[in-house]
């Protein structure tokens, strides 16, 4: 019985990428791999994770990957062709249950990456999962659940670096029936690289921090930090600090100066409720049809409890199902509109932004409605 990833595309990859991957980021493997039909469950810590896992299973996984993924047409061309399952986000999609049930029933293998997005920080991102859905899905597909579980992958190349560094990648595997799959895979890097301390040397380690980092540490000003070479460097305070091979940023973990961060900016976001960015490129489709309505390159401005492009205002209470993606993209449904809006090093601000002014706005109703 043919499945949808077994195709020629997938035998040219089994046969040659494959090997030049494993080879290239110097993968090693542990676990065993049952016998199809499974569910196959992993931590997304990287892009290429599929390709990180593929080279230990032999046989075609049909990947379970974001609509956004699709509206590319030459990626939905070779997504097409490999068989992959088309996700979409934030709401019911009973086509992708069709899909996986359907290839299980063929005896096939399905991947899924639970996290549904790149962690950040190099942590595993319970926030995005729901256990009792994810519990439900597990006991309703009747088959193993295979786990792999990624180290190594993110320190090679933190999802907010322009540059990677030299790759040491282990993949590990185990069988399970029930949700104890999930706690498998939760993995943290900054953990599991105190205990292993596994050197990842590169060039330019620091630049793109401001990706994720834009309070400073020391001084608390807001997007002054800048990654230069090796060097977390502030423009305000003008302190400095080193990112090793090991990852660590002056001694410390992204993880530590990320939590850190939140704190004094939840503060700086209630204060200071209004904030613009000069410009974004905004694209809003049909949320059901995926259909582009309209493109616009403008400033971005959120003002207390709306943001507004261009002339364009949408209320952040009714922003739901946000996420980031290919980490320069922020994408969230607002009423029957799927909103991407595409920003260099500020994706992943413009979310932390929404997320905690959509919490207090919606904690001074809370309030003002109990009293």
């Amino acid at each position: 019985m043919s499945l949808p990833a077994d195709t020629l595309l997938w035998k040219i990859g089994k046969k040659w990428i494959s090997p030049f991957v494993s080879k290239i980021y110097h993968i090693e493997f542990s676990g065993r791999i049952p016998k199809p039909p499974f569910l196959l469950i992993s931590n997304h810590v990287s892009p290429f994770d599929p390709f990180f896992i593929a080279p230990y299973i032999d046989l075609p996984i049909s990947w379970v990957i974001a609509q956004i993924s699709f509206q590319n047409p030459i990626e939905r061309f070779f997504l097409n062709k490999i068989g992959a399952i088309q996700k979409f986000k934030s709401r019911p999609d009973p086509a992708m249950l069709y899909s996986i049930y359907d290839i299980l029933n063929k005896g096939g293998v399905v991947g899924l990456f639970p996290e549904g997005t790149i962690t950040w920080t190099g942590d595993f991102q319970d926030h995005l999962i729901s256990p009792k859905s994810m519990n439900k899905l597990i006991l309703s597909l009747d088959v193993p659940v295979v786990a792999a579980c990624i180290q190594g992958a993110w320190l090679s190349h933190p999802v907010w670096a322009d540059h990677g560094r030299k790759p040491k990648i282990f993949v590990n595997f185990n069988t399970y029936s029930d949700y104890l799959a999930m706690e498998f895979i939760h993995h943290s890097e900054w953990e599991w690289q105190k205990k292993h301390r596994i050197p990842y040397p590169g060039k330019r380690k620091a630049q793109g921090i401001e990706r994720v980092l834009w309070i400073c540490p020391y001084c608390s000003s807001f997007r002054t930090l800048l990654g230069k070479k090796d060097e977390v460097i502030c423009s305000s305070c003008h302190n400095r600090w080193s990112i090793n091979d090991s990852g660590f940023i002056g001694g410390k973990t992204l993880l530590d100066l990320f939590h850190r961060q939140i704190e004094v900016f939840s503060e700086w976001v209630n204060d200071s409720p209004k904030v613009s960015f000069p410009s974004v490129t905004a694209s809003f489709r049909n949320d059901r049809t995926t259909r582009l309505i309209k493109t616009l390159h403008q400033r971005l401005t959120i003002d207390d409890d709306a943001i507004q492009i261009g002339t364009i205002p949408m209320d952040i209470k009714k922003i739901k199902g946000m996420n980031t993606h290919f980490r320069d993209i922020l994408e969230f449904r607002y009423e029957d509109t799927l909103v991407q809006i595409k920003s260099k090093y500020t994706s992943f601000l413009l979310y932390n932004w929404i997320v905690i002014r959509k919490k207090q706005i919606l904690g001074q109703v809370s309030d003002e409605t109990s009293d």
